[in-house]
């Protein structure tokens, strides 16, 4: 057992889930036994406190203004001294996501924070947080207890707005298929599936954590790679618009998944160019550009999950109409479409589709 290696108030890197698509994978780990928690779609948020010190970190250990949340405050006092594993939740679905958005600043000056307050906007966009973890409790570091006993910590978080995340024991593929259906009919992201006895691994991804997540299935062209140690890491990819024979950078997606990089490296390699093809548009903001580029025609199809579209200022170009373009938010590669040519890809204007009817199931929760 490790001990003081942890306390409030210092950071400690959090423990990371792997994406899964695999129920049966999961529950054979875990024994036929898994702590099947809602996902929230929200900011990781690590809260400390010791005595009248209170602190918070994000995931990527920056630390957060408490100033910018005083809807906790009262709830916070009635803690011991503990470290919690949380997410900073909005509401659901996406539409809970945006307003976690609106709410946070990663800097904000004294003047910027009196406007802040007296925005409206703490009342416009209330938030919660959500706890699935503990790691320290009353002076006792529990990092090292199994899941199941540290839930007993986590239980005890009953506080107005500070609440446990919600949970299922399930013990069968059946009923987990048939809870992720249900959950995500009801239009929350998904599930993070744990084993039980599993102890808290700081830094670590996996090792028993998996998320289960409902993506759009999006077929769309390799525009570009980047080159990573001899070696494809990512793509460029994008969709076809037929309108103007152009295909449109959408976003930049991991290659590594199950060898897809090296599979492509083999079948394409002879195709790749420095020089950008002119049917590919591409943002004067992206930076660094691909390594190499492919003229469509000779380039391959992915089938590529992506859970959320977004519409706003990025480095992309598909859909742009001066100012915005559509992007993705947390996807990653599926398959290659050996079948499909690049101009059956799916197209800009399916783009839009998608993130309309998006946003309108949002707006209709």
């Amino acid at each position: 057992m490790t001990k003081n290696i942890i306390e409030p108030g210092k950071v400690i890197e959090p423990m990371l889930p792997e994406y899964s698509i695999d129920i049966n994978e999961i529950l054979k780990e875990h024994n036929n036994n898994t702590q099947a928690e809602l996902k929230y779609d929200g900011y990781r948020f690590q809260l400390h406190k010791k005595g009248k010190l209170v602190v918070a970190y994000t995931r990527n250990l920056n630390e957060i203004h408490m100033e910018l949340f005083p809807e906790f405050e009262n709830s916070i006092k009635e803690l011991p001294d503990c470290i919690l594993d949380c997410e900073l939740n909005g509401g659901l679905g996406h539409q809970g996501f945006k307003k976690v958005k609106k709410r946070f600043r990663p800097k904000i000056s004294k003047k910027s924070l009196e406007s802040y307050l007296e925005s409206g906007l703490i009342e416009e966009c209330p938030m919660e947080l959500k706890v699935f973890d503990t790691l320290y409790w009353d002076g006792k570091e529990i990092l090292d207890f199994p899941l199941e006993e540290r839930r007993g910590y986590t239980e005890k978080v009953m506080l107005e707005k500070i609440t446990p995340s919600r949970i299922w024991n399930v013990h069968s593929v059946e009923d987990l298929k048939n809870l992720f259906d249900e959950v995500t009919k009801e239009k929350h992201e998904g599930l993070v599936c744990k084993d039980p006895k599993g102890i808290y691994l700081p830094g670590k991804r996996g090792h028993g954590w998996y998320k289960l997540k409902k993506f759009e299935t999006l077929d769309l062209v390799l525009l570009g790679i980047y080159m990573e140690e001899g070696k494809i890491g990512q793509f460029l990819c994008g969709s076809f618009n037929p309108e103007t024979k152009n295909y449109e950078s959408l976003g930049i997606v991991n290659a590594k998944r199950e060898g897809i990089g090296e599979n492509v490296y083999a079948k394409l390699k002879n195709k790749f160019q420095k020089k950008k093809p002119e049917n590919i548009l591409v943002s004067e903001k992206m930076k660094p550009e691909p390594d190499f580029y492919l003229r469509p025609n000779d380039s391959a199809v992915l089938e590529i999950r992506a859970m959320n579209l977004n519409f706003g200022k990025n480095q992309y170009m598909c859909g742009f109409d001066g100012e915005k373009s559509y992007s993705m938010r947390i996807a990653w590669v599926y398959n290659l479409r050996e079948t499909k040519k690049p101009a059956q890809a799916t197209t800009t204007k399916q783009i839009e589709n998608f993130y309309k009817m998006q946003e309108s199931q949002d707006e209709n929760k």
